[in-house]
């Protein structure tokens, strides 16, 4: 089986959304409230009790008052490094507890402004530590936890792309110097003591180890295909199978190169990544 390779562009695109990621959880709660509202309505249907809107509403408030603690945390954890246990705790406690506060300070003053005060804080703080202290734990739990494992990812793939590799490599051979451009490297071989650089037409001696040089080029293009070679990815022109677990790869320059079973694998992954493959 041959495959001819033709080069594609490929990127990262990252952002951090936090006002689409408030803004969806907006309509989250919003769906959440209503949903509840309902089921309070249908369960006094079955009880054959009132129903009363504006008291389910009231209890509902849990609800509300989520949007503006997580927009004003997600604030706070842009400025913040979660590299410590503790520090990740004390940020899923402090808005649980500023939560049940400004809770009992609604319910409070809904409840004097609406219902002649028959909501102290005692029944206030009971019921909401008896039904909804799991969705405070819950909803806090996993906006800080998630923003520390994006955040983590984030600066990994920022990392990984602001590392520099080297463009040129100075050959040295007694009093000459030559410069090689690493665009215009085929393969690299390793040829103890020594490795082998192969251009078009034009094959150096390098005083370098391969496991030296292959840390200094980029690795999604420069790949291992076996043992004692890479090539430059850009320079593939096909594969073709040995039925056997190998490959045979041709170059632009005319040479092949076997493809070791051990690293098919991690090559056609590299492959995927930065060019498109038709049988």
């Amino acid at each position: 089986m041959i495959h001819t390779i033709f080069r594609k562009k490929s990127f990262y695109n990252i952002s951090s959304g936090s006002t689409k990621t408030i803004g969806i959880l907006l309509v989250v709660f919003i769906s959440i409230v209503g949903l509840t509202i309902f089921q309070d309505f249908l369960e006094s249907i079955r009880s054959g009790s009132f129903f009363y809107f504006s008291e389910s509403i009231l209890f509902k408030s849990i609800w509300f008052l989520f949007i503006p603690i997580l927009g004003v945390l997600s604030i706070i954890l842009k400025n913040q490094n979660l590299y410590t246990f503790g520090k990740t705790i004390s940020l899923i406690l402090a808005p649980i507890f500023i939560h049940l506060a400004l809770l009992t300070f609604v319910f409070i003053f809904l409840s004097v402004l609406f219902y002649n005060g028959r909501y102290d804080i005692y029944k206030i703080l009971t019921y909401t530590l008896a039904n909804d202290l799991y969705k405070l734990v819950l909803v806090y739990s996993i906006f800080v936890i998630a923003h520390r494992y994006l955040s983590y990812r984030i600066t990994d793939i920022v990392s990984l792309d602001n590392k520099s590799y080297i463009s040129k490599i100075i050959i040295g051979n007694g009093k000459n110097n030559t410069v090689v451009k690493v665009n215009d490297i085929y393969q690299i071989t390793a040829e103890t003591p020594y490795i082998s650089i192969q251009l078009n037409d034009k094959k150096y001696l390098h005083t370098e180890t391969l496991k030296s040089m292959s840390t200094q080029l980029d690795n999604k293009v420069f790949v291992r295909v076996h043992k004692s070679s890479i090539i430059n990815l850009d320079k593939v022109v096909s594969l073709k199978s040995r039925l056997n677990g190998d490959y045979d790869i041709t170059l632009k320059n005319g040479a092949e190169i076997r493809l070791s079973r051990n690293y098919v694998a991690d090559f056609k992954s590299k492959l995927k990544l930065t060019h498109q493959v038709t049988t």
